[in-house]
């Protein structure tokens, strides 16, 4: 299902007009907004975090809170830096 590009109302694939607001529904509405590409650099980060998870839970010598709270906010600030990284890649290949 699309969107109307005027109040964002859902529209089907055989509708021609939108039925809140009246207006026409251009073609590429009909179609299926395109999957984000998530970069491996996206992946390997997801791969560390979930060894990280599961090396907390089964080490028997805990880390302290605070070298936690570096390590997933370390991890959480590569995968935003790296997510707008690809979005910047992804727009100047468009171009």
């Amino acid at each position: 299902m699309g969107r109307c590009n005027s109040c964002f109302a859902v529209v089907k694939r055989t509708d021609s007009k939108c039925y809140v607001c009246g207006d026409a529904v251009p073609r590429h509405a009909s179609l299926v907004t395109k999957r984000k590409n998530i970069s491996l650099f996206s992946n390997i980060l997801f791969l560390i975090s979930l060894g990280f998870t599961l090396f907390s839970f089964i080490s028997e010598h805990k880390l302290s809170l605070t070298v936690s709270l570096a390590v997933s906010g370390t991890l959480l600030g590569l995968k935003i830096i790296a997510d707008r990284f690809a979005k910047h890649r992804e727009s100047y290949a468009q171009r």
